[in-house]
């Protein structure tokens, strides 16, 4: 956990866009992306790499998400269902000059990456945030079962045994309310509107939705903390 903050740059699912990425985040001194840097985009190398770069100089900071850990599982060797997202993202890293210096880069980067990252009164995660990230259950559970309940909401959001229409898992906000009085959370995986939504319950808890559809056709979007000044980068 980081626990101070002075001034940080987030910045939403970015989906293979690396000119959207390098303008959202200007002249920005510290940056928090979170996450879904491949698939969709026309360039899922390049934002690896740009993303890398600053990681890797101490500019950035990353959490996983559910695109990003699903190539990093098939880098390691893992048996994944591949699908067209992911065969453009693979396909962009053959075609790069520096496409297995990414892979590997990206695979030892990825290995440290946190689910949840905390910076003062602000929470940092793809999906959602756990309560159970801030205090255990009453009920009786092994580790290792909570530590994947908090992983997969922070990858994956709050989802349950429910189907839209289309196919897709019915997402819930119910964690919204269970954060902790004063906190924050900022998150990408969700796109609520077309600009970053924010997300105020009854009882005055808050997070704040920052995936606005870069890879969809939207703008990538972006927050500066603490002032949460919003900014937009266009399609």
């Amino acid at each position: 956990m980081i626990s101070k903050l002075s001034n940080i740059r987030a910045i939403g699912d970015v989906h293979g866009h690396p000119e959207s990425l390098e303008a959202a985040a200007g002249n920005a001194d510290h940056i928090m992306l979170l996450g879904d840097l491949v698939d969709r985009g026309p360039d899922s190398a390049g934002a690896l790499r740009l993303a890398l770069d600053w990681i890797e100089a101490g500019r950035a900071y990353l959490v996983r998400s559910n695109h990003d850990d699903k190539l990093y599982r098939m880098l390691k060797g893992n048996n994944i269902r591949m699908n067209k997202d992911l065969s453009q993202t693979v396909k962009s890293l053959s075609n790069a000059p520096d496409g297995e210096e990414l892979k590997e880069r990206f695979i030892k980067v990825y290995s440290d990456t946190p689910h949840i990252v905390r910076m003062g009164n602000f929470v940092f995660a793809h999906g959602a945030v756990s309560p159970y990230h801030f205090e255990q259950p009453e009920e009786p559970i092994s580790l290792s079962r909570l530590r994947r309940r908090i992983e997969n909401m922070a990858l994956f959001g709050e989802v349950r045994n429910e189907r839209d229409e289309d196919g897709r898992p019915v997402r819930h906000y119910d964690w919204v309310e269970k954060l902790p009085e004063g906190i924050t959370a900022i998150v990408g995986h969700d796109i609520r509107a077309e600009k970053p939504f924010i997300h105020q319950t009854d009882n005055g808890r808050r997070a704040i939705f920052l995936d606005t559809g870069c890879g969809k056709g939207g703008p990538l979007s972006y927050i500066d903390l603490p002032s949460e000044t919003i900014g937009q980068i266009p399609a």
